[in-house]
């Protein structure tokens, strides 16, 4: 399968930088990461499903979306480049195995094999840019409705 980090690779360039990955298996209801957690990890969901979830200014956790394996299962990519608080949970909704690259393992990737990662970093970027739309997207949205609350009272 053709994973969404490896999709401008082709199946050589692939093997080459699989190394740089580390297997781990997670049981459904374990956490991956936690939100205010610091990580320099980024996750690439192989098999299964996990929950995206945030907490309220309340303490309560609420589900922003679900990923499952063979959909938009790259995540954490930020954490590849920047190294800091991880913004959501990620939580196994079913038994899930995951290939997971540190922020070191990515440098070294760069290094080693340059025209490969620079491939891979285009995908990173791509997808950080695609959040940042959409978290743009979602602020307009939020203040539109603010707006018109305050507006009508």
């Amino acid at each position: 399968m053709k994973y969404s980090i490896f999709k401008v690779l082709n199946d050589n360039e692939t093997e080459e930088i699989i190394p740089y990955f580390e297997k781990r298996t997670v049981k459904a209801g374990e956490f991956i990461v936690k939100e205010g957690e610091y990580s320099d990890i980024a996750f690439l969901l192989t098999k299964g499903e996990v929950s995206v979830i945030k907490e309220t200014i309340y303490k309560d956790d609420y589900i922003v979306t679900d990923i499952k394996a063979g959909g938009d299962e790259f995540f954490g990519e930020v954490n590849l480049i920047d190294r800091g608080l991880v913004t959501s949970t990620i939580k196994a909704k079913t038994d899930c195995e995951i290939l997971q690259i540190t922020h070191n393992d990515f440098i070294n990737m760069m290094d080693e094999k340059p025209v490969i990662a620079i491939k891979v970093l285009w995908v990173v970027a791509y997808d950080i840019a695609k959040h940042l739309r959409k978290a743009d997207s979602d602020v307009i949205t939020l203040f539109n409705a603010f707006v018109e609350v305050v507006e009508n009272d």
